[in-house]
This record gives structure tokens, C-alpha cells and sequence, in this order.
């Protein structure tokens, strides 16, 4: 495959895109100084391997080396015009490994201080940890002398430093509530050595398995505790999104310096640092879903690449139902954009790819269709819905930066997350440092113009937000418009700073490291969901305690596996994936299991969901009556009007009712064998620890 090297003039590119020719690049267009390599097998190539004849190339990749040979002054050059012969210096990612292995332990010195309730200083070292591995990271990528070497390196510490600083509260047990419902699956498969094993919390995830699968292997080769197998499953997918981004970056503009900036502005979208570093399907998926791109964008590919593509394809296909439907998405526009530009060649090629991806997304949609519809369709029914009440003056618009309970963050924050909106909004308006476009030809050019669409619809994501079941899928959305968006901006952002003084660099880091806040804001909700600390009333990590841990193991050891259970949102999830437990959620005919718990007396209509569903153990946390839910409902949404608050006299029925026998009590949490209440048969000992 031929090698191209990127020039840089010192005249600003212009604003208008100009068509690329179609001739091939001549070895004499390509001077000395580091270069641009564009790869096959994922990995640099030497000088004659992977060539074709000139006669035998296609439209497509004889476009690139044209356009860099006619047009250089569109690129980014991997080094500043001032040292034309710069090598860069390996060593320059050491001040960020440094700096990153600071800002880790400023991160867990926070979460230290938050378990002594000290959350105020806490936050303080959080934010300085979290902002000392961001800076000095966005820096050296700012930095047009550094070597591509070094970019990825910096890339990679940057991503996977944020990554650790997340995981620190994770590496004993995952206790966030999508974490947990996925725990439950990986169990499945380990325990049963089979897929498909109904999952009553998440029911679609084992329609989905491709994490869970990749775990279990993991943790059998390696002989690691599931826990580790699954951290580490989870650092090599962050891997895999970085070097892919870095990549994707790298041959759609031409240039590791703007790959280097797209992995940095990427670090600052809503989801990077929270979401989609948990134990949970999306995660995985988004990074097959970039390499997928990197494999089908590269027109040098050959046959193994292609098998590559189609592995990635088939992996992401059975890990995340959305994710695998977006990337379908993006195929889309991109063949219709070969087609509007009359690329032919790159049409074709694309159609095919997008055809055979559609097949495969489609058939195995049609196989967990009545799941898929089951889970997907409530989401996008109420949010419709709440946008349409807010439209004709009907519903409320949701409060930013207040949970359910009425806590709210610091106004400055809401502030920073405002800031972050407005300087991602500017990215798309194509004025000062923002007019000027990478240029490319075939298929890169087809997926630029695709991701360029996909980036357009953040200000409709950000208008959805006003709801919050709109704002639940806006958010998600979020992880895929960044993908262009980083693209883009960061052509643009590279060009900018190329040659002027190290304030500049310092200035547009700064405007980073506030998008950054901003972003972690808004994607990781109020401040008790970011640092460790006492209880709270349904508040996902927060819930989960020694107490709960205790009482969730006893049912573990001395329950039957299997049993039906019902509980609040955590408790309820951590039974399904420690303890090994039906979880109830539903009940046949109609009815919730919530409405049993925030039911004054153990009347008629209660005892009627009992027996339907019929639960046998209830936990209940007597914890709940301390205040309202901070996770919008105590135990699953259509449980009560909203607002409704769990008294002390809800949870004592339990107790005074006839056919209830408390089994467990720790103090905090109880658990009641109510199966006598419906059935009438079952006898039990209380138990008290």
C-alpha cells in the first residue's frame, strides 16, 4: 500500500471543498519529513508492500493520493512548518502518564472523602483529578510537533485514564443498575453454559450477548474472577474505541494531528466518561461499530480486512440493538452521498456493504422482535408523548440539574453545562476557524459527508432534552453524533493552531476542559451519582451497601436459586445478579410489583398482584421511607402518580399482616416471605443478623 506524507502551507485553506482529481499519487509528490500512514491490517506498511498496479485501482483509492498531490494545502501536516524535519520525542507522553497517574490519585483520594461523607472536598479532588488528566493529555494533542507515535500513546492514556478513574469504585462489584442487570446475564451464560437464558430485569440483554459471551471466554482462558475478566473486557473495548477514532480520524482527514484532537473533543462527549465505561452492551458496541467503519473506509483493504469487516459487523449485530441500527444509518447516508456525487464506484461498493449489514441487523431484529418491541416501544411511546404534552401546554418541561427527589447540582454547573452546549453549537456553524473542511475522495469522502449528517442532529437532541424520556434517548444519541463531530472539529481545530503561539494552544485547551465539565455533567446527573457516600433512597451505586450486599447474600445462600422476588429498582437488580433471583417486576394481566409495595394495606387488589404474579419474598428496604426516589420511581415507572412519597405505615404491613413473615433483618433491610398472603401454605423462621 502507498505511503503519502500531509504538507502544510502557510496560506489558509479555503472555505469551499474542491472536487478531488482522479490521478494517483507519484513518489515524486511525496517529501521528506514524517509521514501519514494509512493502513492496512491496522498497522503501518513498508514501502512496496500491499501495492496494486496503478492500471488495477479503482476511483476511490486513487483519490487520495491526487488530492494530497493537487490539493495539499487542504491537510494538516503531522508537523509544524517551523521544524519541517521534527521527529517528535517518544518521551513527551511521559509527563502524561504522570500526570494522568496524579490525577487517578486525586480521583480516589475524592472518593475516599466522599465515604466520610465529606463530599464537598471530595468533588474538589474529584474535578482536579479528572481535569489533571484531561489538560496536559489535550495539550500534547494540540501540539502540532508531536510525533503520530506519541498522539496515540496520549490518546490512549487520555481515554483510558478516564476510563480507570470510573472503574476505581468498580473493580469489586459493579453496582450501578444497568451493570447489575448485565451481571445477571454474564451469570447465565457461566452457570447454564448456554445462551438466550431468560433475564426478568433486562429481558432483551440475552437477545444481545455478545459482552456477556466475550467475558465468559475471557474469564475461562484467563482463569479471572468474573469481576476481572469483565473490568478487563472493558478497558480492551475503551482500547479498541480509541486506537478505532484514532484511525477513523487519521484517514478521513488525512493527518494523526487531527486524529489526535477528534479522540480529545470525543473524551468530552456526554456519555464517554460514565455510560459507555460500564458494564454494559453499549459499551462494546460502539467500538465495533468504529472499527467496522475504519475496515469498510480503507478502499486498500483486502481479503482479510474484509473478513475483519465482517466480523465486526456480525459482533456488533448481537451486542446492541441500537448501536448495530445507527451504524446501518450511517451506511445509508454515506452510499446516498456516493450516489449524489455520482462516485459510482464508491456507490456500489457501499450499497453492497450497506445491503448485507441491513440483512444481517434486520434478520436478527426479526428474531427479538416481540422483545425489542416490548423494551423499545414504551421508551419511544412516552416520549412522544411527553413531548406532545409539553408542546400543547399539557406536561412540564424537565428540570435540569434536579433528580426526582429535588436535589439539585451547584448553578455552576448547570452554567458549565451550558457553556459546553454553546461551544459544540459553534462547531457547526461554518465561520472563523470552523469553514474550513478535510477534503477527501470515495468512500472517506462518503463517510465524512455522512458523519457531517449525523452531526447536524444535535441541535435537535438538544432541543428533545426538554423531556425526559426524550432526553434518555438524546443522550444515547449523543455517543454517535460526537463521532462526526469530533472529526470535524478537530480538521478545523488542528489547522487553527498550527503555527501560532503556545496561548493559543493553552486557550483552546481551556475551552476543552470546560466542554469536558460540561459534558461530564450533563452525562453522569447530579453530584451524589458521581462520588461514593451513606445511603440514599434509590439512588443507583448509592443504594447499594454493606446492608443490602448482607442481605442479598443470605437470600443467596439460604434461598432457593430462582425464587420469586420482588424489591426497589437496586435492591431488586442486585437480587437478579448476586443472588441469583427471579426478579418480578411485571405482573400477567396488568400491574407492577411497585404497586404492591406503595399499596397502605395488604387489601384485595394487592393480594390480587401477588397471586398473579405471585411473588414469594419481598425485600424491603426500610430506608425507603426516608424520603423520595432519586431515580424517578422506588420500584419501576406506573407505580404511582409522580411525587407519591413511601411512608413508614406503606412499609409496616409487612409486618402487622397476617400471612407475612419476616425471614431476614439486618437492621436496614428485611425480607418477607408473603407467599401465605396468596397461597396460604408456605411456613418460615425469622432470621435476624
Amino acid at each position: 500500500m502507498a505511503r503519502f506524507t500531509d504538507h502544510r502551507r502557510d496560506e489558509a485553506p479555503p472555505t469551499e471543498e474542491l472536487e478531488p482529481p482522479t490521478v494517483g499519487l507519484r513518489r515524486s509528490d511525496v517529501a521528506g519529513g514524517e509521514e501519514t500512514v494509512f493502513l492496512r491490517n491496522l498497522r503501518p506498511t513498508h514501502p512496496g508492500q500491499g501495492r496494486r498496479s496503478q492500471s488495477s485501482r479503482g476511483i476511490g483509492s486513487t483519490a487520495w493520493g491526487a488530492t494530497i498531490s493537487a490539493d495539499a494545502r487542504h491537510s494538516i501536516s503531522d508537523r509544524s512548518p517551523r521544524d519541517p524535519g521534527a521527529k517528535g520525542r517518544h518521551g513527551d507522553a511521559l509527563p502524561v502518564i504522570a500526570a494522568t497517574a496524579t490525577g487517578l490519585l486525586l480521583v480516589a483520594a475524592g472518593y475516599d472523602l466522599g465515604r466520610q461523607d465529606r463530599a464537598g472536598a471530595g468533588l474538589i479532588l474529584y474535578w482536579a483529578g479528572l481535569l489533571l488528566i484531561f489538560i496536559p493529555a489535550c495539550l500534547q494533542l494540540l501540539h502540532p510537533e508531536t510525533s503520530r507515535r506519541v498522539r496515540l500513546t496520549n490518546s490512549l492514556v487520555l481515554g483510558i485514564g478516564l476510563l480507570l478513574a470510573y472503574l476505581i469504585l468498580q473493580l469489586h462489584q459493579f453496582t450501578r443498575f444497568d451493570e447489575m442487570l448485565h451481571v445477571r446475564t454474564l451469570r447465565d451464560i457461566r452457570n447454564t453454559g448456554g445462551l438466550f437464558t431468560a433475564n426478568s430485569g433486562l429481558p432483551v440483554s440475552p437477545r444481545f450477548p455478545g459482552l456477556e459471551v466475550l467475558t465468559n471466554a475471557v474469564a475461562q482462558l484467563t482463569q479471572l474472577p468474573l469481576q476481572l475478566a469483565a473490568v478487563l473486557v472493558i478497558v480492551v473495548a475503551r482500547a479498541l474505541l480509541i486506537v478505532g477514532l484514532f484511525h477513523l480520524a487519521e484517514q478521513l482527514t488525512r493527518s494523526s494531528h487531527a486524529a489526535g484532537i477528534a479522540v480529545a473533543i470525543y473524551s468530552c462527549s456526554p456519555q464517554f466518561f460514565f455510560f459507555n465505561a460500564q458494564f454494559s452492551y453499549q459499551t462494546l458496541a460502539v467500538a465495533l461499530g468504529i472499527l467496522f467503519l475504519v475496515l469498510i473506509t480503507n478502499e486498500e483493504a483486502g481479503r482479510v480486512e474484509m473478513l475483519l469487516a465482517g466480523g465486526a459487523a456480525l459482533a456488533l449485530t448481537f451486542s446492541h440493538h441500537a448501536t448495530s441500527w445507527v451504524f446501518v444509518g450511517v451506511l445509508a447516508m454515506a452510499t446516498v452521498a456516493a450516489f449524489v456525487r455520482r462516485d459510482r464506484s464508491t456507490a456500489t461498493a457501499l450499497l453492497g456493504i450497506t445491503v448485507a449489514d441491513l440483512a444481517l441487523v434486520v434478520s436478527w431484529a426479526i428474531v427479538s422482535g416481540p422483545m425489542l418491541n416490548r423494551y423499545l416501544g414504551p421508551v419511544f411511546h412516552d416520549a412522544v408523548f411527553q413531548l406532545t404534552g409539553i408542546a400543547s401546554g399539557t406536561s412540564e418541561t424537565r428540570k435540569i440539574s434536579t433528580d426526582s427527589s429535588g436535589t439539585r447540582n451547584p448553578r455552576w454547573e448547570t452554567g458549565f453545562i451550558g457553556l459546553s452546549l454553546l461551544v459544540w453549537m459553534a462547531t457547526l456553524v461554518p465561520v472563523g476557524p470552523f469553514r474550513r473542511r478535510p477534503v477527501a475522495a470515495g468512500r472517506a469522502d462518503a463517510v465524512l459527508r455522512s458523519l457531517r449528517l449525523l452531526q447536524f442532529l444535535y441541535p435537535i437532541a438538544l432541543v428533545a432534552t426538554i423531556a425526559p424520556k426524550a432526553a434518555e434517548i438524546s443522550v444515547r444519541l449523543s455517543t454517535f453524533i460526537f463521532i462526526g463531530m469530533s472529526i470535524w472539529a478537530a480538521y478545523s481545530i488542528g489547522l487553527y493552531v498550527d503555527g501560532r503561539r503556545h496561548l493559543v494552544r493553552w486557550t483552546v485547551a481551556m475551552l476543552g476542559a470546560m466542554a469536558f465539565i460540561g459534558g461530564t455533567l450533563m452525562g453522569s446527573g447530579l453530584d451524589w451519582n458521581r462520588i461514593p457516600g451513606p445511603y440514599l433512597v434509590v439512588a443507583d451505586g448509592r443504594s447499594i451497601d454493606s446492608s443490602a450486599n448482607a442481605a442479598v447474600q443470605w437470600a443467596a445462600r439460604n434461598l432457593p436459586a430462582g425464587a420469586r422476588f420482588a424489591a426497589d429498582r437496586e435492591t431488586g437488580a442486585l437480587l437478579a445478579a448476586e443472588g441469583n433471583q427471579h426478579l418480578v417486576i411485571g405482573v400477567p394481566g396488568g400491574g407492577n410489583s411497585g404497586q404492591i409495595l406503595l399499596a397502605p394495606s395488604f387489601d384485595a387488589g394487592a393480594r390480587d398482584l401477588l397471586r398473579r404474579s405471585q411473588i414469594r419474598y419481598y425485600v424491603v428496604d426500610q430506608r425507603l421511607a426516608d424520603g423520595l426516589p432519586h431515580e424517578t420511581y422506588y420500584v419501576v415507572n406506573g407505580e404511582a402518580p409522580k411525587g407519591t412519597r413511601l411512608t413508614q405505615a406503606d412499609l409496616g404491613k409487612f409486618d402487622i399482616t397476617s400471612g407475612s413473615r419476616r425471614i431476614y433483618d439486618n437492621g436496614a433491610v428485611r425480607i418477607y416471605d408473603v407467599s401465605e398472603l396468596w397461597e396460604g401454605s408456605a411456613t418460615s423462621t425469622a432470621v435476624r443478623e
